[in-house]
């Protein structure tokens, strides 16, 4: 079976699309783009507004599923990053989330930051909703925890498949 990429129409705008993607709780200042090397277009928040959000978050747009795919497992194995098992689960690897209809919505990751800003970005999650190619990771600062269960709250919610399934 051969892999099908889809290529953006003309006139589309990636940056757009992400921007609309992009979960609730960012004001109209709290993203920047940034380096998309490998996407379609990426952007850097800080602060969201909502409860459990993330201090500080990143976001791409791929063009197929293959870039998307790489650049969730190559984010899982950069050397500041270091697993975590996410609350309610049993292991740190990486948990497939379905769908009403049983097909993959998506994967969830959780982490640490052992980088040098790791008390500014300590809990980490990262997520993608496959269809859309969509792959987002959020941090939130040291709360003296084991791992900060809000950020994980907040971010299942981003996977909310439509009946209110969760992760």
């Amino acid at each position: 079976m051969a892999a099908v990429s889809v290529i953006p129409t003309a006139g589309a705008d990636p940056s757009a699309d992400l921007m609309g993607m992009l979960p609730s709780g960012y004001g109209s200042d709290s993203c920047a783009p940034a380096d998309s090397t490998g996407a379609l277009a990426a952007v850097t928040c800080r602060d969201n507004s909502l409860a459990g959000g993330p201090t500080y978050a990143a976001y791409w747009l791929f063009g197929d599923d293959t870039a998307l795919r790489d650049a969730f497992a190559a984010y899982l194995m950069r050397p500041d990053w270091a697993p975590a098992t996410c609350p309610g689960r049993a292991s740190p690897e990486p948990t497939p989330v379905l769908g009403v209809d049983g097909d993959r919505y998506g994967l969830i990751a959780c982490g640490r930051n052992t980088g040098t800003d790791w008390h500014l970005k300590d809990g980490a999650v990262a997520w993608t909703h496959d269809a859309d190619r969509f792959l987002g990771v959020a941090y939130v600062g040291y709360q003296g925890q084991a791992f900060p269960a809000d950020l994980f709250a907040w971010a299942a919610a981003q996977l909310n498949t439509g009946d209110g399934s969760r992760p």
